[in-house]
């Protein structure tokens, strides 16, 4: 057929479910980087302050992450994803 698109392979299963836990591990770090910068007079508390503000910065970015956080990992996996085809 003249014009017929042929439709893209698609990354293997495995691939795919690996895609989706990278691209949601790096939403996560940016979000720690993001909590960081916003918890940062937390942080200069002490000791005792620095171990609860990473603590609390580490599990808010997970959870939000988790959650879909900043709907950054869709578009990193979508990226990802293109150069696996």
């Amino acid at each position: 057929m003249i014009g017929a698109s042929r439709p893209e392979p698609t990354a293997a299963p495995e691939n795919s479910k690996q895609l989706g836990e990278a691209s949601q591990q790096f939403e996560a770090i940016l979000l720690r980087q993001f909590l960081g910068e916003s918890m940062k007079s937390l942080l200069e508390g002490g000791q005792a302050g620095q171990v609860y503000g990473y603590m609390l910065t580490d599990s808010l970015a997970e959870s939000l992450s988790k959650g879909g956080g900043l709907g950054l990992s869709s578009v990193i996996q979508a990226q990802l994803g293109k150069g696996m085809k």
